[in-house]
């Protein structure tokens, strides 16, 4: 069995929602959206923090209100939920595990928007056993709001960023108390008016502070947290571990598309093509973790493109060979999107470079093309924040440079 489309779409998150909406407006009607759990809206669909929206329709709305809304908007497009796609092939066919089983699917342009994952408990390098109440705020979301459970009592929070904050919020709404804030460095890493509602709880945070051991047999029963070199007990029954996002990049890491050794991600130009023009990829995956907001209008921009390239392409009969050059950056830096510059399309003039930093960083950050200076402004930077430099003219990137450099001075 085979199914084509003009374009398919992996991941109903907001990037893929509203990519599918603005190809819709666009008049590219022949779209699928492949989606693996039950239900259409990604995350969004189990946070009910009230912290979406703003940007999209200019109010605040809770996450399942939003992901309703964005979803709502895609009128009869055809979602395939609880499918999972198992193999990307050259020119945009895909394999789908469906409930009905293995089918193939044909597209002309594959947008790849399978956003993020928490990273859990063993890639942190956290010793113990493996007793019951070892979570994500991912997992503790779907608890409470999707199953209307209470999976602990008085837990311990592992970090200090957004999602590590409103797991706070949604522990409150369960009417649990956490017992404390794991974090790692020197200040929390959302923004630091946050721990006036950690304060406001009764929820101590613990700076420069890990865990070393979780104890419990059946249970978890209590967490050992080493503080400047000290350690102490903390007694509870659950360690909710919160961020470090990754991009969801397994299938990429399998296929043909190039990707980034060190995060797995497709290496993307200006437009958010792959290095097989059939395909693009956007959204979370690509930069972990930004606001569902920020995603959403992301995929506007991302489906209008597809819709360009399908209109440019129409009556060609082979897809152009991009003539990409790539970005090469500061070890302070641990990723930026895009990864490559096509200089054969300079259709879109200026672009912001999305970036984030491996720590804290306070300097000057130049982009230059070859001896070109692009871009200079003083940043100060975060780790987890996202990071915008702005308004880069592509157009003064002379035909001789080789590659395109982002460094901190």
């Amino acid at each position: 069995m085979s199914l084509n489309y003009d374009v398919i779409i992996i991941g109903s998150g907001p990037t893929g929602v509203a990519a599918a909406q603005a190809l819709r407006r666009r008049g590219v009607q022949n779209i699928a959206i492949i989606e693996r759990e039950a239900q259409a809206g990604g995350v969004p669909r189990h946070c009910q923090h009230p912290t979406f929206g703003i940007l999209a329709f200019k109010r605040p709305m809770k996450g399942n209100q939003f992901a309703e809304k964005i979803v709502n908007q895609l009128g009869n497009t055809p979602i395939f939920t609880r499918s999972t796609v198992t193999a990307l092939q050259p020119n945009g066919k895909l394999t789908v595990s469906t409930p009905e089983g293995l089918v193939e699917m044909q597209a002309k342009r594959v947008l790849i928007a399978t956003g993020v994952r928490e990273t859990p408990r063993h890639p942190r390098l956290v010793s113990g056993l493996r007793p019951q109440g070892v979570l994500t705020a991912g997992a503790l979301q779907q608890f409470v709001y999707l199953n209307g459970k209470k999976p602990c009592r008085n837990p311990v929070i592992v970090g200090s960023e957004l999602v590590s904050f409103s797991a706070l919020w949604t522990l409150k709404n369960a009417g649990v108390k956490a017992q404390a804030m794991i974090e790692s460095g020197e200040r929390i890493l959302a923004f630091k008016p946050a721990t006036l509602f950690a304060k406001a709880m009764g929820t101590p945070v613990y700076l420069n502070s890990k865990i070393t051991e979780i104890g419990g047999l059946d249970r978890v029963e209590y967490v050992v947290v080493e503080t400047n070199g000290k350690s102490h007990k903390i007694m509870c029954d659950s360690v909710i571990f919160t961020g470090q996002f990754v991009g969801e990049n397994t299938l990429i890491r399998k296929s043909h598309l190039e990707f980034d050794a060190a995060t797995g991600k497709p290496v993307t130009d200006q437009y958010g093509r792959c290095s097989d023009a059939s395909y693009y990829a956007a959204g979370n995956m690509l930069h972990p973790a930004d606001m569902g907001d920020q995603c959403y209008q992301e995929g506007l921009v991302t489906g209008e493109r597809i819709a360009d390239d399908l209109l440019a392409n129409h009556h060609q009969q082979q897809l152009k060979v991009a003539q990409c050059i790539p970005v090469q950056y500061d070890p302070k830096i641990c990723f930026t999107v895009p990864a490559c510059i096509d200089i054969d399309d300079l259709s879109v003039r200026q672009i912001d470079f999305n970036i984030k930093v491996t720590q804290p960083v306070s300097g000057t950050i130049r982009v230059m093309a070859g001896n070109t200076l692009l871009y200079e402004k003083r940043h100060r930077c975060l780790p987890t924040r996202r990071i915008l430099l702005k308004n880069i003219d592509l157009t003064k990137i002379q035909r001789g440079a080789t590659e395109i450099s982002i460094t901190v001075v």
